[in-house]
């Protein structure tokens, strides 16, 4: 596979690399002859050549990668934006269940303390129990048995029959008060004892509320604290990719800055004169660009991308120079400087300000004018 075809995924180079320009060209070589050299496959279309292999790959590539960041970068935001809305229903939750959790604690509580006070209340109910049976003997006792009284002594004691009525009466008035207060007694010890089981269930199901709410607040805390990992994680990478974004699109704009742009000029030497061996061509490019009324940055990006400054670069298919011309194109007769050498850079520079300015830029070079003319 050829430095190209790395680049550009086509078998064509960039520049001119396309029957469409020929076919519309009176000057160029036939259609059939062009195809043919484009499908050469000579051990010169699969060489890695100089600079411009290198430029024009690592500006591809860094465009490449800064597309193909944007992917997994949207992707990660994107889920970011989910993990934040989870989180938000998480924390809600997790509001609603410490309340809930609250409640259910508060009816342990209140349960088991009317437990305790029922406790209290049958404590006493039994003591007043027993105390009122044991007064009932104690004046059964007395009102029969006490000092020999009998039933007897109580007829004969009696003055007339209205006074023996009067005293059975009253005996059986005390009787009778002894024996319902014992009667009242015992059902409220029936009463609260009924109490104390149901509320022993009350108690036995409000602590099993708590222990279910305390294991859904645990379970809510545990998928929140996922999550928020998750989501750290997830930012983390957001941030990796979005340095790799910025790294990426600073080395692909410095490989193509302008000499104007980062403060260098013109020597006036070639290309061995040591420092930036592009350099000199930027005043040429400034002046045939101004006369033509074409972009000087995006004819410098032009260059950089096809040849990396190199006049004398041959590509795949035998595109030559600075800019990456065909010889038959370059002979045509559109190009005052067509009789100048294809390695001419000097030449190449103010033909290609021609061909900017007749308008075939996004047809001569496809894949690399619209980038240079976006940073133009």
């Amino acid at each position: 596979m050829s430095p190209f075809e790395v680049c550009y995924g086509s078998r064509l180079p960039p520049v001119l690399g396309h029957g469409g320009v020929y076919a519309g060209k009176v000057a160029y070589e036939s259609a059939g002859v062009i195809l043919k050299r484009c499908q050469a496959r000579s051990a010169l279309a699969r060489v890695v050549i100089g600079v411009l292999a290198a430029v024009g790959c690592a500006l591809t590539l860094a465009v490449a990668s800064s597309d193909s960041a944007a992917g997994p970068l949207e992707t990660n935001r994107a889920k970011a934006r989910s993990l934040g809305a989870e989180i938000a229903a998480l924390d809600a939750r997790i509001d609603e269940a410490v309340r809930r959790y609250a409640a259910a604690t508060t009816k342990l509580e209140d349960a088991r303390a009317a437990i305790g006070v029922n406790k209290r209340k049958l404590r006493v109910a039994r003591y007043e129990l027993g105390v009122a049976r044991e007064t009932l003997t104690h004046r059964a006792v007395a009102i029969y048995k006490h000092e020999g009284v009998s039933s007897l002594d109580v007829v004969f004691g009696a003055e007339d029959f209205n006074a023996l009525v009067d005293q059975f009466v009253m005996f059986r008035r005390v009787e009778q008060s002894d024996s319902n207060l014992v009667d009242r007694v015992a059902r409220t010890v029936r009463e609260l004892a009924q109490r104390s089981a149901t509320l022993e269930k009350d108690r036995r199901e409000a602590a099993q509320l708590v222990t279910q709410r305390k294991r859904e607040s645990a379970t809510i805390r545990a998928q929140l604290a996922d999550r928020r990992q998750i989501l750290a994680s997830v930012q983390s990478e957001i941030r990796r990719l979005v340095a790799e974004q910025a790294r990426v699109a600073a080395a692909a704009e410095a490989a193509a800055q302008t000499p104007a742009d980062s403060g260098g000029g013109s020597d006036g030497g070639d290309s061995g004169g040591g420092g930036d061996v592009t350099s000199h061509w930027w005043p040429l490019i400034e002046q045939a660009a101004s006369a033509n009324g074409v972009s000087a940055r995006a004819m410098y990006r032009l260059m950089m991308v096809e040849s990396g400054g190199s006049p004398t670069v041959v590509g795949a298919g035998g595109f030559v120079g600075l800019f990456q011309y065909a010889p038959k194109t370059w002979k045509g007769s559109w190009n005052p400087w067509r009789a100048s050498s294809i390695t001419d850079g000097e030449a190449q520079i103010r033909a290609t300000a021609v061909a900017l300015r007749l308008g075939y830029g996004p047809r001569w070079w496809p894949n690399t004018y619209p980038w240079a003319i976006s940073g133009g």
